[in-house]
């Protein structure tokens, strides 16, 4: 796109019908004196390319003109802009004003009217819709700047990605990225499931899945706390730098720097030794949970010891208990034998009960072979016998019964008190020696830490002595009142200890990163070793694994490009900043990716060292380069060119470098349009530099015999030097 005309009409200073500027393919400079319309050039070619205006505004009708009207009378402000773009273009911008009979104005609708030309033939088009196609607010983001201030484009935050998203190939991996991780992370939900159903390896995956599943959500967490804590040392970084850069600091400033980075370091070091060990996953992972244990096993040990010997005792005494007893029974059976009133009968026991039994069916006793009829005392007799026999008999039966459950019986039936013998016994020994070992280990690393802390409390104490010295120092530079200087100490010094709490964080937290990166990396291969027995269940797990590898693929390939786009950008903006500085020193410009996905644009050495106070027109130059790159990037990757239009971008340039440089933008096949007031020395123009200018060049001012106090007496007039 190359603008080869502007036409204004009415809009403020604009006075009229009669203001119009040509420009060259290359570099255009209009020059003006403060209030002579340069910023007003400027919001005009805004108000046209703005295509979310709705409504004419009566703060941009020129005074001048409203004060000529009579009522009744009607006019327009309008900006009109003929343009080459892939053919020859137009678009106007306009509103009409009437004056009423009581001095206001009545505002009609705004117009916006295009015109192309198709082959030979001019047709009308939408004026919005041709400025959103060839012109867009993208575009207009990157290529219009009013001030020194917005020529640092990535100030704002979402300069990078909309760049990114516009020349770069970067945006497909995004939905790549997405795509593949979204495959791979359904691919592990199926892979999971079916190892839930494999009889060989469900129980183990289920424990695995649990802990991988606890794990992500606390790799989530600790992920998001780092990225906030990398943009709040970010953050404070940039506004002490931007702090330190207003101050005049001397040696002293950059010895106290260098100072106090190293005790930093020091500090940083020494934190990683102290934090170099969890307490509480130590506890389970290094079985720190049994130190206590020593002496607790050496009581247990003592008091089984005498359960033990006290059960042995008890067991003994029962033992003679149950002798006594069996004793009495057996005692018992022989005195029953012996009384039997003196007389020489038979035992109980004989005859047995079978012959007693047959010898009173057959009414005879078979001992004496004597007759014994059923009545007789013979007959009694042998009932009687017989009855004893089954009494004696019972009474054996029971007898034995007893002997039985007291020889049987037991004092401790459940053998818990060998099975806490046997306990404490395997934990004597090797364990015993090991576990004890724990305690030690505890307070080797605890007289460590402490020593450590120890060290870094001095640490801490230098690096808060050279922080109070180092405030004090850029204080004393500022040339500030009493109140001011306390004031300014205490907001300086409370920067510097936010952003040394958001470091340590940072540290911790990143520690703590790694530590559950290592443990999630352990899971996953105990996971993907895991030998299912289902044939199904391993094919799963080769997709997962193939879609997991395809993920961190894509993933890496995202930041590969991302990186790549910005080296290419920052070397295409080095090529230029080199151009653009002639014979001065330049430096290197160096594109920072930062924490939140945003850019800083810093100028280096060659030699590395980064130049932290550049000045005001090498940081223009530096910028300058950048936006000079962008568009390169723009007519590269949408096969189109734009104008780069500038209000006052220079005013930080010294007299000597402003010809050379103005002469090199011209050079360059490029088109730029700077509106500016270099070549002006008290109000008149420095002809003798102009002359030396290579590029066409306006000059705008203000008409003659105008009243300081009234605005309807101000008119910008336009003449075209060459």
């Amino acid at each position: 796109m190359i603008v080869k005309e502007i036409r204004i009409k009415n809009f403020r200073s604009y006075y009229g019908d009669n203001n119009r500027f040509e420009f060259s393919d290359g570099l255009t400079v209009i020059i003006g004196d403060n209030g002579d319309g340069k910023t007003t050039f400027f919001e005009a070619l805004a108000w046209l390319l703005n295509t979310s205006v709705e409504k004419g505004a009566a703060e941009n009708i020129s005074e001048m003109r409203k004060s000529k009207m009579e009522t009744g009378e009607v006019d327009e402000v309008s900006v009109f802009m003929e343009f080459e773009h892939n053919g020859l273009k137009s678009v106007e911008k306009s509103f009409s004003f009437e004056r009423l009979e009581n001095g206001t104005f009545r505002i009609g609708s705004l117009q916006y009217r295009g015109y192309e030309t198709n082959g030979f033939e001019r047709e009308a088009v939408n004026g919005k819709s041709l400025i959103e196609r060839c012109y867009d607010a993208f575009i207009q983001r990157f290529s219009m700047f009013k001030g020194e201030s917005e020529l640092n484009v990535f100030d704002n935050p979402a300069a990078l990605k909309d760049l990114v998203d516009k020349f770069s190939d970067i945006r497909k991996f995004d939905q790549l990225v997405e795509f593949t991780r979204s495959f791979e992370t359904k691919a592990e939900k199926a892979y999971m499931s079916e190892m839930r159903s494999d009889k060989k390896v469900a129980e183990k995956s289920r424990d695995l899945e649990t802990k991988i599943t606890r794990l992500s959500a606390d790799l989530t967490i600790t992920r998001q706390d780092i990225a906030d804590k990398r943009q709040s040392v970010e953050t404070f970084g940039k506004r002490l730098t931007e702090l330190e850069d207003n101050q005049e600091a001397s040696q002293r400033f950059k010895d106290l720097q260098s100072r106090l980075k190293t005790q930093e370091e020091k500090r940083n070091k020494m934190m990683a030794i102290i934090s170099a060990v969890n307490y509480s996953h130590a506890l389970l992972d290094r079985y720190w949970i049994l130190a206590p244990f020593t002496p607790i096993l050496k009581a247990f040990q003592e008091k089984i010891a005498i359960l033990s010997r006290e059960k042995r005792k008890q067991d003994r005494e029962f033992e003679r208990t149950k002798a006594i007893e069996i004793g009495k029974l057996e005692a018992f059976k022989e005195l029953q034998g012996a009384l039997v009133n003196g007389a020489t009968e038979l035992p109980w026991y004989l005859p047995n009960q079978e012959t007693m039994e047959d010898m009173i069916n057959d009414h005879i006793c078979k001992v004496c072979g004597r007759e014994a009829p059923e009545g007789s005392e013979a007959f009694a007799f042998m009932v009687r016998k017989l009855e004893e026999y089954k009494r004696h008999t019972e009474a054996k039966i029971a007898r034995d019964a007893s002997k039985k459950e007291i020889a049987d019986s037991t004092l401790f039936p459940h053998e818990y008190i060998e099975r806490l013998h046997n306990l404490s016994q395997s934990l004597s020994g090797t364990h015993e020696a090991e576990v004890a070992g724990y305690a030690q280990d505890i307070a080797d690393r605890q007289e460590l830490v402490a020593t450590r802390k120890a060290d870094l409390a001095k640490i801490e104490d230098k690096i808060n002595d050279l922080k109070e010295e180092k405030t004090r120092l850029l204080i004393n530079v500022g040339n500030l009142s009493e109140a001011a200087l306390e004031k300014e100490f205490n907001d300086i010094k409370g920067l510097f200890d936010q952003k040394e709490r958001a470091t340590q964080r940072l540290a911790v937290l990143e520690t703590q990163l790694s530590y559950q990166e290592k443990q999630m990396a352990e899971l996953k291969k105990e996971l993907n070793e895991l030998d299912p027995e289902s044939s199904q269940v391993k094919v799963m797990k080769e997709v997962h694994h193939v879609l997991e590898e395809i993920a961190k693929a894509f993933a890496q390939a995202q930041k590969d490009n991302l990186n790549r786009f910005l080296q290419e950008l920052e070397a295409k903006a080095n090529d230029y900043l080199v151009s653009l500085s002639a014979a001065d020193f330049h430096g290197q410009v160096r594109l920072i990716h930062t924490a939140n996905d945003s850019t800083e644009i810093k100028l280096y050495s060659s030699n590395g060292t980064e130049i932290k106070k550049p000045s005001g027109s090498q940081k223009t130059v530096m910028y300058i380069s950048v936006l000079f790159a962008i568009s390169d990037f723009t007519q590269e990757k949408r096969d189109e060119d734009y104008p780069l239009i500038f209000d006052a971008a220079t005013s930080s340039f010294g007299d000597s470098k402003e010809e050379d440089f103005y002469n090199v933008i011209d050079k360059i096949n490029k088109q730029c349009v700077i509106v500016t007031k270099d070549f002006i020395e008290k109000g008149r123009l420095n002809e003798v530099a102009i002359d030396g200018l290579t590029c066409a060049v306006y000059r705008i001012k203000k008409a003659p015999n105008f009243d300081p106090a009234n605005m309807a007496t101000i008119r910008t007039l336009i003449e075209k030097i060459r």
